[in-house]
């Protein structure tokens, strides 16, 4: 018998194959403010980041340098890459349709707004395998990632003990959330690689999000 019993997923990066999508918005913003420097380092460190807590990052690195107007342009530049849709990760629908027929929770725990996540979760027809009210988003909890509150809330509006959730991330700031709730985090690397105090937090590591299907299999015989 399998000690898991819910499985909670990251967004962007991990179900969505929107992380290049995210680093590509960011530099076409920076080059519309005039040039921002180390652009990139930022990027990485702002992936998983709830917006007021980007902000608030932003506001301490960059004091001169007007957040709104930057994240008018980097919202610009991201929805205007995803007009022609949403891509989906390799893997992502068959581990979904695996966990609903073997009777897992899903629950989802995104650091994106509400409305923003709802509508890439429809394109791409994703909603239907996720435990009803489950799905939280960055606008949600007291406290974004790393801290653990939006993991803590998806085990209890699907009334799954932490423990007993395994969570799924492409980020560092998302894999201390997950451990920090006392989960255990499966980080599939995206953008960024794990450093060796990171890996010390996985419980697993895997490439593709197919290869959790093999690590299931493995603790329910």
């Amino acid at each position: 018998m399998s000690l898991i019993k819910a499985v909670i997923f990251d967004k962007d990066g991990t179900l969505h194959d929107t992380e290049k999508v995210f680093v590509k918005a960011w530099g076409k913003a920076a080059d519309d403010c005039g040039g921002i420097p180390d652009i990139l380092n930022t990027v990485k460190d702002c992936t998983g980041v709830n917006v007021p807590d980007t902000k608030v990052y932003w506001e301490k690195k960059y004091p001169h340098i007007p957040f709104e107007k930057f994240w008018d342009r980097r919202q610009y530049h991201f929805h205007e890459m995803l007009k022609s849709g949403v891509p989906v990760k390799e893997g992502a629908v068959e581990l979904l349709t695996y966990l609903n027929d073997h009777g897992y929770k899903v629950g989802l725990a995104t650091s994106t707004p509400y409305d923003e996540a709802m509508r890439h979760m429809e394109q791409s027809d994703l909603v239907k395998y996720f435990y009803p009210n489950a799905i939280i988003t960055g606008d949600m909890p007291k406290n974004g990632k790393p801290a653990p509150d939006i993991y803590l809330m998806a085990a209890e509006r699907m009334g799954v003990d932490p423990a007993l959730c395994v969570g799924v991330e492409d980020s560092p700031n998302g894999v201390r959330s997950i451990h920090a709730a006392g989960m255990r985090p499966v980080m599939i690397p995206d953008q960024v690689q794990p450093t060796p105090e990171l890996e010390a937090l996985l419980w697993k590591r895997c490439e593709s999000l197919l290869e959790l299907i093999s690590l299931l299999k493995a603790m329910e015989e």
